[in-house]
């Protein structure tokens, strides 16, 4: 109907010689793109750069000592191109409120990268990160990772702020990342079928895993690569290799 009522609106200004040429402008609606320049920041499509891991659980170093706050959130570009995430932010919710502005970066995400944002340098994740954000908590009943671009547009999201966390776990003995599934269908951050728990000590890659040494035999995440296979049947989050 107002496709209609639009089309003969036009009709009859046409008649009447008056139409309108000129350039109406960027619709204050439309979204709008910032294409790479070096160290600015760019944007991409909702859902193109993922929340793809969130180890809210800690470390645990060789020695048993349990360290709640050593933590890390990983971005993975699914973008075909570089992303730069300058200037982005980053809202966490759950048991903890707060937001961050990722710092300027000289070099953008390339597709199929990851980037890992962690709280401490002299932890277990330290080593791997790309960004140290001092300040950096995540909950232990309910977290929430909310990514938005440098024009605060939303990008992806995951975990809830009211509900359990959906993976991941501290048992006394080992840390567990939460990491995310590749399902085939609504993929949706905010949902707990696209999360699983960190399995890699039955796969046997302890020992190639991104993690600081001296914290390798019972923190179990994948900062900085694939994240660990899910053999559940129903979705896959690593390979097989």
């Amino acid at each position: 109907m107002r496709a209609r009522w639009l089309t003969a609106g036009l009709l009859v200004a046409a008649a009447a010689g008056c139409v309108d040429t000129s350039d109406p402008g960027a619709s204050s609606e439309q979204v709008l793109y910032r294409w790479e320049t070096d160290g600015e920041p760019t944007t991409g499509e909702r859902g193109n750069m993922l929340v793809n891991e969130i180890n809210w659980a800690g470390s645990v170093s060789d020695d048993k000592s349990y360290d709640p706050d050593d933590v890390f959130i990983e971005l993975l570009n699914k973008n075909p191109r570089p992303v730069n995430v300058s200037g982005w932010n980053l809202e966490i919710g759950g048991d903890y409120s707060r937001s961050f502005r990722l710092p300027k970066m000289e070099e953008p995400i390339q597709p199929n990268e990851f980037f890992v944002i962690a709280a401490k340098a002299d932890g277990a994740f330290g080593a791997e990160a790309d960004v140290i954000l001092e300040g950096l908590k995540l909950g232990k009943r309910a977290v929430y990772v909310n990514l938005r671009d440098a024009d605060r547009r939303l990008m992806d999201s995951g975990g809830s702020r009211e509900e359990y966390i959906f993976a991941g776990s501290y048992d006394l003995v080992t840390t567990r990342s939460m990491e995310r599934t590749q399902v085939l269908f609504g993929n949706r951050g905010n949902q707990d079928r696209a999360w699983t728990s960190n399995i890699d000590d039955v796969m046997g890659t302890g020992g190639e895993r991104k993690i600081a040494e001296g914290w390798r035999t019972y923190t179990m995440a994948s900062p900085g690569q694939a994240n660990s296979a899910d053999y559940t049947g129903s979705n896959t989050s690593g390979g097989f290799e």
